[in-house]
């Protein structure tokens, strides 16, 4: 299923993001915030999901004052994305309440933990993968899904990041780094299943993963997979880091001598989620003020 170029769409309008529904994973969190106002002030719906039971109420009260001003719509829920027995449920009533097919994700879920490689415990190293592999995969998944019940085309946007290129000099993270390094491997994989029929071979050989495969497979919309990956960013969490002086270390490592800051992500997250990047997909963003680049 072959789908026209959106030659026609007046320029004016490549960022917008008016008739769709965009969920952002780790919704709760200083990234997953920012992007989901920008989602909102660009015309779109957005829902937001993390595992908190509820967010912070003045942040919400700022994502609620800005959906009213623009006439879009938001809405929270609680969700593990690491559980995939509550990941159906929660979807189910999403469906029911968003007034436009969901037709973007932006997989922001992640975490980090530094430990010298020798020392890493087994069970804090699987629950980073666990949680930025496998959370990422879950939740693009049911998105997917829902993608394809609505039969419309969609973006996803999968949050690596420059330690999936280069590791990270000075702070061991080596589960973190192999987690977004995946990232970007889960994006390739992701955008050429979902992009056109043509991408896969006709029939299926049974395994443990796919024991009765069935007959031909449906076509859909394609949706477009991208991976964008931010270098150092200012958070709450980079606090700890500025205290024992590696943000100074940081901003010695990129071309433009600072780490960036959340609202950074805004117009990358949304060149990728509108159709201004039509024709981008399998591809990864990186936004590092040049770190890789030196």
């Amino acid at each position: 299923m072959t789908y026209p170029a959106p030659v026609e769409i007046p320029t004016r309008d490549l960022f917008n993001l008016g008739g769709r529904t965009v969920l952002i994973s780790g919704g709760a969190g200083a990234v997953g915030m920012t992007v989901g106002k920008a989602v909102l002030e660009s015309g779109g719906d957005a829902v937001f999901v993390d595992m908190v039971p509820s967010p912070n109420e003045q942040m919400w009260k700022t994502i609620e004052q800005i959906s009213a001003a623009q006439g879009t719509k938001a809405w929270y829920h609680q969700l593990n994305v690491t559980d995939a027995d509550s990941v159906a449920p929660v979807f189910d009533t999403i469906r029911g309440e968003i007034r436009h097919p969901l037709r973007g994700l932006v997989a922001c879920a992640g975490i980090s933990g530094e430990c010298d490689a020798c020392d890493y415990p087994i069970d804090v190293f699987r629950k980073i993968l666990d949680v930025n592999i496998t959370g990422t995969f879950t939740v693009t998944q049911a998105v997917a899904k829902e993608m394809h019940r609505a039969n419309v085309t969609g973006s996803i946007i999968l949050i690596a990041s420059m330690s999936g290129w280069v590791t990270n000099r000075g702070i061991n993270t080596a589960a973190y780094n192999a987690s977004k390094s995946a990232i970007h491997q889960l994006g390739r994989s992701l955008a050429a299943e979902f992009a056109h029929p043509q991408n896969t071979f006709p029939g299926r050989t049974p395994g443990d993963a796919n024991p009765n495969p069935d007959g031909e497979r449906k076509a859909y919309p394609p949706i477009r997979v991208n991976t964008l990956s931010p270098g150092h960013i200012e958070t709450p969490i980079a606090e700890a880091a500025k205290s024992r002086g590696l943000v100074d270390e940081w901003v010695k490592q990129n071309m433009l001598g600072r780490i960036s800051q959340k609202e950074e992500y805004r117009a990358p997250v949304l060149f990728l989620l509108a159709d201004g990047s039509s024709y981008m997909t399998g591809a990864d963003l990186r936004v590092d003020g040049g770190h890789c680049a030196w």
